[in-house]
């Protein structure tokens, strides 16, 4: 998704924006393996994650590249996920129905469950945008195919 929405840029801003995402990501881990807390853990990838949402606007706004048909995805992928990691954190539904459902529906199960689901949206964009970048002509003025 990073790189097709900015494939068509001039290449000082797409390579830029690359290693901005990559170290970001790489830092987020770093702090992850380091951090204390569910809560703590989660955020240590808000960075990445506000980029994936400007880039996300980007393309909403049609000023970055990428198949116009994978917009959806694009957004699923991290509200998915996100949904996920806030129902892992608040321990929902088990906060609410105490042993009612340890063994199956609690919150580290949907949380597995929707971060499937996110993944099967961040391979539909992939898949899209592949497809895409294959056919656009970034030397015409940016449209999209």
């Amino acid at each position: 998704m990073v790189t097709a929405t900015v494939y068509c840029a001039p290449a000082p801003l797409r390579y830029a924006a690359l290693a901005v995402y990559c170290l970001g990501s790489l830092l987020g881990l770093y702090k992850a393996m380091r951090a204390w807390s569910p809560w703590e853990r989660r955020l240590c990838f808000a960075a990445p994650f506000c980029m994936r949402l400007l880039l996300a606007g980007a393309r909403a706004a049609r000023l970055g590249g990428g198949n116009p048909h994978a917009i959806l995805h694009v957004f699923l992928q991290d509200a998915v996920s996100l949904g996920g990691g806030v129902i892992g954190a608040m321990h929902i539904p088990e906060k609410w129905f105490p042993g009612a459902v340890d063994r199956c529906l609690n919150s580290h199960n949907i949380m597995h469950v929707l971060v499937v689901l996110a993944v099967y949206s961040m391979h539909q964009v992939t898949t899209l945008d592949l497809a895409w970048m294959s056919r656009v002509d970034c030397h015409a003025p940016l449209r999209h195919l």
